[in-house]
């Protein structure tokens, strides 16, 4: 063999410092990618969570205007709630009253941090109506 033939035989493949920096980006490149895609699926998770909550209070703000009064209770998929009935203000010379009505949805999370959601809508009553 010629000198030359023996250079360009060397030439042909990768060193070993190329491959480890090969390997040592690919593996840089995956922790990335799974890291976003954890990130991802947090987030698809907390908007899920909170899509449920408003459901759940739009609920609750439905069902309370029937009959407005101050009460707690779970649903049954975990979700806590507490509805809060204020008066708010008197109109057209005491014949309706205007009530603010809070409900409050609570659950916990993953990291069992707790996560509110609070809906507030007033609501006219006659003075016939229930007191609160």
């Amino acid at each position: 063999m010629r000198a030359e033939e023996i250079s360009n035989s060397r030439r042909d493949g990768f060193t070993l410092i190329e491959v480890i920096v090969a390997i040592a980006i690919l593996g840089i490149s995956l922790v990335l990618v799974m890291q976003l895609f954890a990130g991802g699926l947090r987030a698809a998770r907390a908007s899920c969570d909170y899509s449920r909550a408003v459901i759940h209070a739009k609920d609750k703000m439905e069902e309370i205007t029937d009959s407005p009064e101050s009460n707690r209770g779970t649903f049954s998929d975990g979700y806590r709630w507490e509805t809060e009935v204020q008066p708010y203000k008197e109109l057209k010379d005491n014949v309706y009253k205007l009530v603010k009505i809070k409900v409050r949805v609570m659950w916990p999370d993953v990291r069992k941090n707790s996560r509110i959601v609070e809906l507030v809508g007033l609501r006219v009553i006659s003075g016939e109506e229930e007191e609160l």
